[in-house]
């Protein structure tokens, strides 16, 4: 269900992905031919665009609803887009890739050791010097979403609720979602957790993980990281 109802409710438009799109390209330093794998993927919004600019894609999603979702929109590019399957876990790619790129609070799913074996895999993935780009809601900003409650109507007929919890203890958000479908009369429920971590606990994980943070953003516009920043952009080297 979380899948299904992700391209409705999440996605930034097209005028926010190409301001990404272009921050991305410069910080990395990204060239012609330049191979970059985007781990969570998702429909892919990004890869297009990277593509379109003389960037080989991979990407790489859990969601094989939405995978398919974003060969629909594929367009023949010179270098091209190529889509997997799989767990950030496990990324059957070894030293192979210029840089990755991990948007959109998709990184901090599977518990400590889990998140520390993702970022394992994306220094076993980047050729050296490579540069790794993780991005996520500002941590000391999480906390105000706690017991936040949001309706939207998805479609005319599709009602969907939002309420979070944030634990403390472990830095984790819950994020409970309510699907109501009115023509049906059915209810789908789901729930995604989320670990923040801050940045000096991210930064001793990629240290743990032969990464060196070389650049820390509050937004893709460039601003600096601070504490009412909109979000953390972490720039890694291996």
């Amino acid at each position: 269900m979380w899948d299904n109802t992700y391209l409705l409710t999440e996605l930034p438009s097209k005028a926010e992905t190409e301001e990404e799109v272009e921050f991305i390209r410069d910080v990395l330093e990204l060239r012609r031919g330049a191979i970059v794998l985007d781990l969570c993927c998702g429909n892919g919004r990004h890869g297009q665009m990277l593509a379109d600019q003389n960037v080989t894609v991979i990407g790489l999603d859990s969601s094989r609803f939405l995978l398919d979702e974003a060969r629909k929109d594929i367009l023949s590019t010179e270098y091209g887009i190529h889509f997997i399957e799989g767990d950030m876990r496990h990324i059957p790619l070894k030293s192979s890739c210029d840089a990755v790129i991990n948007l959109f609070s998709s990184f901090g799913f599977f518990g400590e050791d889990g998140n520390r074996q993702v970022l394992s895999e994306v220094a076993a993935v980047l050729k050296p010097g490579g540069k790794f780009l993780v991005e996520y809601w500002n941590p000391h900003a999480v906390v105000d979403l706690d017991r936040s409650r949001n309706w939207w109507w998805i479609s005319e007929s599709m009602l969907a609720l939002a309420e979070v919890e944030y634990h403390p203890e472990s830095g984790c958000i819950s994020d409970y979602r309510t699907v109501i479908k009115l023509s049906s009369g059915t209810i789908q429920k789901a729930v995604n957790r989320l670990r923040f971590y801050f940045p000096t606990e991210l930064k001793s994980m990629l240290d743990d993980a032969a990464l060196k943070v070389c650049a820390t953003y509050g937004d893709f516009d460039y601003s600096p990281f601070l504490i009412d920043a909109r979000r953390m952009i972490t720039i890694a080297e291996r």
